[in-house]
């Protein structure tokens, strides 16, 4: 998975309301989002982008399935699972941004006078 600066998330709920509502919170706190609708979807991109974060609404069928495929994708090697819930505070939608890279040093240059 490649080193990203800015959390990549795949929401999954066939909810479209929650799944929008959960993406529009997590945008807002500076997050990439994907929404899916299915677990099939789901599946498939997650296996296609590797994101830090799936968070898969329980109401999906078959969910822990899908979680075992998608922990079990070379893709998905660092990708945290988790279930949506109503229970959810939104502070814990707030993922820690990595930290920025930092700009090379500036050359040294010799003055005008150097030999």
């Amino acid at each position: 998975m490649p080193s990203r600066h800015v959390p990549l998330i795949v929401v999954a709920s066939a909810a479209s309301a929650l799944a929008d509502a959960v993406a529009s919170q997590l945008r807002r706190a500076g997050n990439v989002v994907y929404v899916t609708h299915s677990a099939d979807g789901c599946l498939r991109v997650a296996c296609s982008v590797g994101p830090d974060v799936v968070l898969l609404d329980p109401a999906l069928a078959d969910i822990r399935r899908y979680e075992r495929l998608i922990k079990a994708h070379p893709m998905c090697t660092g990708t945290q699972v988790l279930h949506l819930s109503e229970a959810t505070a939104r502070t814990q939608w707030r993922l820690p941004r990595a930290p920025a890279p930092r700009a090379p040093a500036p050359a040294a240059t010799a003055g005008p006078h150097a030999a």
